[in-house]
């Protein structure tokens, strides 16, 4: 059974595709805050998982340090600290995604999934894009929020975004070569959409059956 990860430029409709996807699957959906109640089952603070990322957008990972059982945090003076906080990061998305891809039935929205599964064989990645003035547009009417609120949203979300690629994962955020489909839902409706990644899903699903 496959494992589908949803990548997205904020406001293009990701966590919505990742919930019907999930709804026609009859995958379970895994959003952030799922990852934040698994890791505490395993001891691990969540504020700690969303420290790494902050950091990460200031370059300035090796600065945090925390003992994951309590949530403590403190200053860390070691040079090697940025790199040993990197790799817990990534060793503890590893061993909860790729129990999940073995087992399939999942759909992950953001949390770096692409990169953590980017090579199982059972993970289909797809990734949302849309125009700036559409995901602008998007989040006024979704969260009624101010056109300024969504526009510094955005930023913020996009900033973090890529920097977790480029300093946790060292990848590229915008590498087209992560993805089996990236979808501009600017230019294609996003009902159609949801039917071409399900018709794409369905496909690998079949190929398994085989």
């Amino acid at each position: 059974m496959a494992i589908i990860t949803v990548s997205r430029q904020f406001g293009a409709g990701g966590w919505s595709l990742g919930k019907r996807l999930s709804e026609r699957f009859g995958f379970e959906l895994i959003t952030e805050e799922v990852i934040d109640q698994l890791a505490r089952k395993e001891k691990v603070s969540p504020d700690w998982l969303k420290a790494v990322e902050q950091e990460a957008c200031s370059k300035l990972l090796g600065a945090i340090s925390s003992v994951a059982s309590t949530g403590l945090f403190y200053r860390s003076p070691s040079p090697e600290a940025e790199g040993y906080e990197r790799k817990r990061y990534i060793e503890f998305l590893t061993r909860l995604m790729e129990a999940m891809a073995d087992k399939g039935g999942y759909v992950i929205v953001g949390r770096g999934a692409q990169f953590v599964l980017r090579h199982h064989p059972k993970a289909v990645h797809i990734m949302l894009a849309a125009e700036y003035e559409d995901r602008v547009r998007f989040l006024m009417q979704t969260y009624s929020v101010s056109l300024e609120e969504a526009k510094a949203s955005i930023r913020e979300k996009e900033r973090q975004r890529a920097s977790v690629a480029s300093n946790i994962f060292q990848s590229d955020i915008n590498d087209v070569n992560l993805y089996h489909v990236a979808l501009n839902t600017s230019l294609v409706p996003f009902d159609w959409a949801v039917d071409l990644v399900t018709d794409l899903v369905s496909k690998f699903l079949s190929k398994e059956e085989e």
